[in-house]
């Protein structure tokens, strides 16, 4: 029977920096989910980055603890076999393993002890928020819906809800972002002077139409605008539920009769901050 192939140093070596090169890829496909102009969630996404970057650091140190105790034994069996006409050195190989490998574990060690000390002071804000938004569903006859955290989150959540009662089953993430583009430019004088740059610069005509491209064939998180321009499309009211403070109604002026979409918006979902949710009701 043959056995297991085992990794070797390079080898380890070579998937630590294949996975630092996926990591990378991550993170630019998380930066280019970040609206332009949108401080806040540019800072979730930067705290998530960290996150992921620190978790890979770890467990990469981990890793080459345990590749270097394996060695360390292997030295340690070489150093006790006597090699025939060959003088012995004290110490030797086994010692200089042995401190590598007790530098490697310090550095692992204080590692953990930070996250540790970090997690103390820590409150999970994503269940407290989870909690309190389920408590305020109830209380208005709804229950949260789950809905995939993948960038089109508003879109798929508006989607759900003409689909469950606007007699729309087939109704889509992208021919949600297809018809808030569609209005954003039939209607440019009403979105345009209320868009800026982080620098506070206003939109051009060009940042505009790059916008509404964005919209309908990104990823890119929609916010008020978006939301907005989805009510005017399907001609229906959105009344977006958030903890600590009144619903959000859109459209009720003009649409106010209809039956409203329901969302609920979270701030600290999913590490990366803002995502909307689809609520159903309980009767």
């Amino acid at each position: 029977m043959m056995s297991e192939t085992k990794e070797t140093p390079e080898d380890l070596a070579a998937r630590h920096r294949k996975e630092k090169k996926e990591l990378i890829t991550t993170i630019t496909a998380l930066k280019r989910t970040v609206p332009k102009g949108d401080k806040r969630r540019k800072k979730e996404a930067t705290a998530e980055i960290e996150v992921l970057e620190k978790q890979l650091k770890e467990k990469h140190a981990a890793e080459q603890i345990a590749m270097d105790e394996a060695h360390s034994a292997n030295d340690a069996t070489d150093d006790g076999q006597d090699t025939p006409g060959a003088a012995r050195m004290p110490g030797g190989k086994k010692n200089k393993a042995k401190m590598r490998l007790q530098r490697r574990a310090e550095e692992m060690k204080r590692m953990q002890e930070e996250a540790e000390h970090e997690a103390e002071g820590m409150v999970d804000v994503t269940a407290v928020e989870a909690e309190a938004m389920n408590t305020l569903a109830a209380s208005a006859g709804l229950s949260v819906k789950e809905i995939r955290p993948d960038g089109h989150c508003l879109y798929s959540a508006v989607a759900d809800q003409v689909g469950a009662y606007h007699s729309q089953p087939s109704a889509t993430h992208l021919e949600m972002r297809s018809r808030a583009a569609k209005y954003m430019r039939a209607n440019r004088d009403d979105f345009l002077p209320f868009m800026t740059h982080d620098s506070g610069d206003m939109f051009s005509e060009a940042d505009f139409a790059n916008h509404c491209n964005r919209v309908e064939n990104t990823a890119d998180w929609g916010g008020q605008h978006e939301i907005t321009a989805l009510s005017h499309a399907l001609e229906l009211p959105v009344h977006i539920y958030q903890t600590g403070t009144p619903v959000l109604r859109i459209g009720d002026e003009e649409y106010g009769a209809k039956e409203p979409i329901r969302l609920s918006y979270h701030r600290h979902a999913y590490g990366l901050g803002e995502h909307y949710n689809s609520l159903h009701k309980t009767v």
